[in-house]
């Protein structure tokens, strides 16, 4: 945003007031962080696995064209040196009841001989074509060739079913099964046939995913169903708020449909339904390239961007590749009301798609809680240094010798400036006053408690730097 402003007046939408907004829009300088998380419905790939991938060709050899992948690597098709995108990505594909794997049957002179499976449910499998043909050098043997349409991707030789089956064992495409000992009778080549890829998938597919999900702690910082269902966001919603309960310390992302998109009082009833600062409600649609995405797959690419931008880094006015956004609220009221109640809206900025703020879900603070929690890069801050106090206690525990006296607690502390604080001071992500030190309610003159034998109380204090964001310039001509 751009435009006049009164002193002391402050503004709800980030800016450059005056002539300094090109300030902003340079400092938004891209980097590297993070792992994603989230659950895919797909024509091909194993069903009800996780697989790691780093980058969107890696995810497109595996699943096929899905249109998630369009939006994780949404910021791929910038310059590497400007571009956001998440280090690893979890995935893992979902599938409705009607999911079947697309086969044919090889026919030789007496009847069925062969069954030939795509390796993996989906209708990619119906792309597969099986042509048979008698080997050029050997009469004795039987060529099979599978075609992915057009292309000849796979072809092996053997002179007996046994041994065609045992050849297409290790294949990326197909398995197949002898039914009979008659070798297939040649032929110029058909399809399989009957592949479905499940796409309409059960609520429980979702929830039987975060199950599996509880596994994969420190293997993602940032998830998203993609999904507008109110009832499965909410679900993860509660997930996500037990599963940092339990130091895993991961936020989530959600949007709605194409009409809660148009409905001011849905998007913000959503967002004051959450009020966590670990939820993040995206309350706009975009267009892109021909296509239209609602808000809840908007999130995926959220989800992405929120895993990999920097600590010292900020979403606020981040120019998207975006074309247009599928509703224009008015900047004055509706989007300043949309983003008050907690919620992360898209925006048209002259010609480009930009994040408006950088906030989750909580505007009403719970105990322990101040209103710097409903801004996404303060909640990072907090959680990394979180688990880094956690992984470093950890590994200064299992360093022997291990005695708990006041010189190796001393120690300790300056282990976690040095290895936790100090990092983050030096990219300003935390002011430089810093301290970490042995907590005086338990040890001193002033102690009221009495630590247990093998336990060290510590208190870590630090003040979070946050972005700027707002540009306030007096002018005054003379």
């Amino acid at each position: 945003m751009a435009g006049i402003y009164q002193p002391g007046e402050e503004k709800v939408l980030s800016g450059a007031y005056s002539f300094l907004k090109s300030f902003i829009e340079e400092q938004t300088t891209p980097g590297l962080r993070g792992k994603l998380a989230l659950p895919i419905v797909a024509d091909w790939g194993p069903i009800g696995e996780f697989v790691r991938v780093r980058n969107k060709q890696a995810a497109v050899n595996i699943f096929g064209e899905v249109e998630d992948f369009d939006l994780i690597w949404a910021d791929s098709i910038r310059p590497s040196s400007i571009s956001i995108r998440p280090t690893q990505v979890l995935l893992y594909r979902l599938a409705g009841a009607s999911a079947k794997k697309a086969f044919l049957i090889l026919v030789g002179p007496s009847g069925d001989c062969i069954r030939v499976e795509a390796k993996y449910e989906g209708e990619f499998g119906n792309r597969l074509k099986v042509a048979v043909q008698p080997n050029l050098m050997d009469a004795a043997l039987i060529d099979i060739l599978i075609y992915l349409d057009a292309e000849l991707v796979e072809s092996q030789t053997g002179a007996t079913n046994a041994e065609l089956v045992a050849a297409f064992a290790g294949s990326e495409y197909v398995t197949l099964t002898k039914i009979s000992d008659e070798l297939p009778i040649p032929n110029a080549g058909t399809n399989l046939a009957d592949g479905d890829s499940g796409k309409s998938v059960e609520a429980t597919k979702y929830t039987d995913y975060l199950d599996k999900l509880i596994t994969k702690k420190g293997e993602y910082g940032v998830f998203t169903l993609g999904v507008a269902d109110a009832a499965l966001n909410a679900a993860a919603q509660d997930w996500t708020d037990e599963q940092r309960y339990k130091g895993n310390y991961i936020k989530f992302v959600f949007g709605g449909d194409a009409n809660r998109d148009k409905n001011k009082a849905d998007i913000i009833q959503a967002s004051k339904d959450a009020n966590h600062m670990a939820v993040i409600n995206v309350g706009s649609g975009v267009k892109w390239r021909g296509k239209t995405y609602s808000s809840s797959k908007v999130a995926v690419y959220i989800a992405s961007l929120a895993a990999a931008m920097p600590l010292n880094y900020t979403m606020a006015l981040y120019i998207t590749n975006f074309d247009e956004v599928t509703v224009e609220w008015d900047q004055d009221t509706d989007l300043i009301d949309l983003i008050e109640a907690g919620t992360l809206m898209l925006n048209k900025d002259n010609d480009k798609v930009i994040i408006q703020e950088p906030v989750n879900t909580l505007t009403v603070p719970g105990p322990d809680q101040s209103s710097d929690f409903g801004k996404i890069r303060v909640v990072d801050t907090f959680d990394s240094i979180l688990l880094a106090e956690e992984e470093a206690g950890k590994e200064w525990i299992r360093k022997q010798p291990n005695t708990n006296s006041p010189a190796r607690r001393a120690a300790f502390c300056q282990m976690m400036k040095e290895k936790v604080f100090a990092p983050l001071a030096a990219i300003e992500v935390i002011a430089p006053d810093y301290e970490y030190m042995e907590d005086p309610l338990y040890y001193g003159q002033d102690a009221i408690y009495t630590p247990k034998r093998s336990a060290g109380h510590f208190v870590a204090g630090f003040r979070h730097q946050d972005a700027l964001e707002k540009i306030y310039t007096y002018n005054k001509a003379k």
